[in-house]
């Protein structure tokens, strides 16, 4: 394993997946009182670790921020935050033209950025091993 916090991740993204394969399954659950705790509570938890990493990255006068792995844990706490955002309720409203485009580009987001750095040579110097030897 080259990350040593790798279990806190999997576990980090795994139960956003896993709520929003529930809205898949029956979109209404989104309205029960089980769903929404423990989607609060794990948003919770993202924006507090978020804000704690985004204190050290501050503090550090980072200026890449993509290129710390602080920063890349930084970036995906607040996609999971914010996805979780827009999935509370969505089976009770009809999806708005706002939440749509906001879904689409947290979606798209990811991948245009992996994208530009592999594209970028002068970039991906400064990965670190693990990252370089990813496709």
């Amino acid at each position: 394993i080259n990350d040593p916090d790798a279990g806190i991740w999997m576990a980090a993204y795994s139960i956003p997946a896993c709520l929003c394969f529930m809205i898949s399954a029956k979109p209404q659950i989104t309205e029960t009182l089980l769903w929404r705790r423990l989607s609060d509570l794990h948003t919770l938890l993202c924006c507090a670790v978020a804000g704690i990493l985004g204190w050290s990255l501050y503090k550090s006068s980072t200026k890449d921020v993509l290129q710390k792995e602080e920063g890349r844990e930084f970036s995906g706490l607040l996609l999971i935050t914010v996805w979780l955002l827009l999935c509370r309720h969505s089976g009770r409203n009809p999806i708005g033209g706002l939440r749509l485009y906001t879904a689409i580009s947290i979606t798209v987001f990811p991948f245009m950025t992996w994208l530009y750095y592999y594209i970028n040579k002068e970039l991906r110097t400064s990965w670190p091993s693990h990252c370089k030897t990813a496709l």
